[in-house]
């Protein structure tokens, strides 16, 4: 995926993970400056985390599309805790569509937001999107081959830096090199569902963050947080050492490391 020839990448420094900002309780094994190190040091690739907020029964929204709000507001706060550990923070056109997101990282003491970035292969963003707003941090969409060139052009036009990959839908193999090049070594994706199917089919993610409300919703239409991965034998389902579930207010977080990703 080639940088975009009409501006320098945004970049985004990296640092060392500020345990103080972080509400507690806070999964240990998410701190381990060792093993990112050691992931980033074998890889192109960022150091990928997935993040989800979910009912009982892994729904992410109701048949409606209501979703706000599933987790209680410490959860979200816990949330908003865990962007501030990462460089960069990736959604799909769909959320930004559907729920207009900030993707900023609001604690009560002041923290690092990651650059915001957007899979959008046919540039369907508005450039007023509230993602895009021009805060001073760095702000990206990944567009497919063929996205508009008036519209990549619109959102260069406010600062926003686009890269344009090679295939009709941004690929995983494609796209995560050229972040990484943008100075995106901790990256944090928060779906929606089909990118978190993509990701985790590819064995791209390093850990998952699953926050888990007392809810049931239920029923065929509710969207889950992961869409169909193909797996039809439960010895190819993609397996992960989990951590001890905490509780987050009055929510649950349920942490896991990749077992392909080391």
């Amino acid at each position: 995926m080639p940088a975009d020839p009409h501006q320098s990448p945004p970049g985004s420094a990296s640092f060392a993970v500020d345990a103080t900002l972080l509400p507690q309780p806070w999964p240990p094994e998410a701190l381990r400056a060792a093993r990112v190190a050691a992931r980033l040091a074998g890889s192109d690739h960022p150091y990928v985390s997935l993040k989800a907020a979910v009912t009982l029964d892994g729904r992410l929204a109701t048949a409606g599309g209501e979703s706000r709000w599933i987790t209680g507001e410490t959860a979200r706060r816990h949330g908003h805790g865990l962007r501030a550990c990462h460089d960069g923070i990736l959604v799909g056109i769909g959320t930004v569509l559907a729920d207009d997101p900030q993707l900023t990282a609001r604690l009560e003491r002041p923290a690092p937001s990651p650059t915001r970035i957007v899979l959008d292969s046919r540039c369907r963003i508005d450039p007023a999107a509230r993602c895009l707003t021009d805060d001073g941090v760095g702000r990206i969409v990944v567009a497919g081959s063929g996205a508009d060139a008036a519209r990549m052009q619109a959102l260069r036009a406010r600062g926003v830096h686009v890269l344009q990959g090679t295939a009709v839908r941004p690929a995983p193999a494609e796209f995560l090199p050229a972040l990484r090049a943008c100075g995106i070594r901790r990256l944090l994706i928060e779906g929606g569902a089909a990118v978190h199917a993509n990701i985790i089919a590819l064995g791209q993610p390093d850990e998952l963050f699953l926050y888990q409300a007392g809810k049931i919703i239920g029923g065929p239409d509710a969207r889950g947080w992961c869409d169909e991965l193909g797996v039809r034998r439960l010895a190819d389902a993609p397996a992960l050492r989990l951590s001890q579930p905490r509780l987050v207010g009055e929510d649950v977080l349920l942490h896991g490391v990749f077992l392909a990703a080391f």
